[in-house]
């Protein structure tokens, strides 16, 4: 085996063991929601039979009616955001005039603004509409999150877009609106994949915005209610907490798995056509 091999698998070696100590947490996480009360703060030692009674408990709670919220928050804010984005994004990137150069740094600079600066004048803002403890207004607030980052990643996809697609469409009597979805918008997919698969999780385990504009136990969403359930048990039964946070981690997990290679292919096409 020559230098070069052997420094590879040296290499491969290293990042297997870094993934397992990240990978540690996760696994105790699941390995203690199937360990009985009398071993459960043994963290050494292992279940001898799966222990089912914390799933039991953390299933009649809250838990579905949560976890519908936070999928509908989740949806409503990414659809949003990937409706106006990309169309921001087009016009930024084909547009040459001043006044869209100055739109672009206007949105560059939403990504710089602390977002727990401006959640005072938010609220406020919030409680003038008469929005708050809604849905929707978490919806309009991560919308608003992530249109900069989301404008800024569809600009760049778009520059690797050939212009004569647009001109035959042109051509061929194709309005700009439906130029725009049939033609250009399925050729970025690949920054819409990544886009979702790297800001589902910022809304999904967001527990301050839905802990400050929310009030009705019917509408929070999953990361409050598990540490409200947790505090309203008043009790150190750490075991339906740990099996709740393992229910909320699976989808998140499950999309994950089956999208990953879409997600990677994503971000080296961003790299090299951007």
């Amino acid at each position: 085996m020559n230098g070069s091999k052997r420094a590879s698998l040296g290499m491969e070696i290293m990042l297997l063991i870094v993934a397992l100590l990240f990978l540690l947490p996760v696994l105790y996480l699941v390995e203690m929601t199937f360990k009985q009360p009398g071993i459960f703060y043994k963290p050494l030692q292992l279940p001898d039979r799966l222990y089912l009674d914390y799933y039991k408990q953390a299933l009649g709670t809250e838990f579905f009616r949560s976890l519908l919220n936070t999928l509908l928050v989740t949806i409503g804010g990414l659809s949003l955001t990937i409706f106006v984005a990309s169309m921001a994004g087009y016009a930024l990137a084909r547009r040459k005039e001043r006044v869209f150069q100055i739109f672009f740094y206007v949105f560059m600079s939403g990504m710089i603004i602390p977002t727990v600066g401006s959640l005072i004048p938010l609220f406020k803002l919030a409680t003038f509409l008469h929005l708050i403890n809604t849905r929707v207004l978490l919806v309009f607030l991560y919308t608003a999150g992530f249109i900069p980052f989301a404008s800024f990643l569809y600009s760049a996809f778009t520059k690797s877009i050939p212009r004569e697609l647009e001109e035959s469409a042109n051509i061929d009597g194709c309005g700009p609106f439906r130029m725009f979805w049939i033609i250009i918008f399925p050729l970025l997919l690949p920054a819409t994949g990544t886009f979702i698969l790297t800001n589902v999780y910022g809304i999904w385990n967001d527990f301050l915005t839905p802990l400050i504009f929310l009030n009705s136990p019917e509408k929070m969403t999953l990361m409050p209610m598990i540490v409200q359930f947790m505090f309203n048990k008043q009790s150190t039964n750490f075991g339906p907490v740990f099996a709740i946070s393992v229910l909320a981690m699976l989808p998140l997990l499950l999309m994950f798995v089956l999208t990953q290679k879409h997600m990677l292919k994503g971000l080296v096409m961003g790299s090299v056509k951007g």
